[in-house]
């Protein structure tokens, strides 16, 4: 029951991390004076959207690793936690990308395909994964720390 609840914590610290990125990603895009309320109304209700996949992805992968890997475990250190996370939580939305791009194909030269926008949205799941993986590690033991 302590790692359901710890492994909760964590992920929706994770959740609240990619909000802000988010927000970043939208500030970025559009220049201050520029926002408008349906601009703000799409990143929230976004955020809302994502709070569900985010909790699925809580209970289909990281809470089994968060039950699988030992307290004591080198993996459950605070750097190795966090670069495993980003990776992990990366790599979904690489997969997604990647086979929607391979399906569909691109229609855009690159300098088209990248913005800002794109950047922060592919890397808000890195980023939770990132800050889920580091708030677990440190509810270890303070001397495992």
């Amino acid at each position: 029951m302590r790692k359901l609840k710890l492994s909760f914590l964590a992920m929706l610290c994770g959740w609240i991390a990619w909000n802000i990125v988010c927000w970043v990603g939208m500030l970025t895009e559009v220049p201050f004076d520029e926002i408008r309320i349906q601009d703000a109304m799409k990143v929230l209700y976004l955020g809302a959207a994502t709070g569900v996949v985010i909790l699925a992805a809580w209970l289909v992968i990281f809470l089994p690793v968060d039950l699988l890997i030992p307290d004591h475990s080198k993996l459950r250190r605070p750097w190795p936690a966090s670069i495993f996370g980003f990776l992990a939580g990366s790599s979904v939305m690489v997969i997604i990308w990647g086979s929607a791009f391979l399906r569909d194909g691109s229609t855009t030269n690159g300098s088209e395909l990248f913005t800002w926008q794109a950047f922060f949205l592919l890397s808000s799941p890195g980023v939770t994964g990132m800050v889920a993986a580091y708030m677990r590690s440190r509810d270890r033991e303070p001397m495992l720390n």
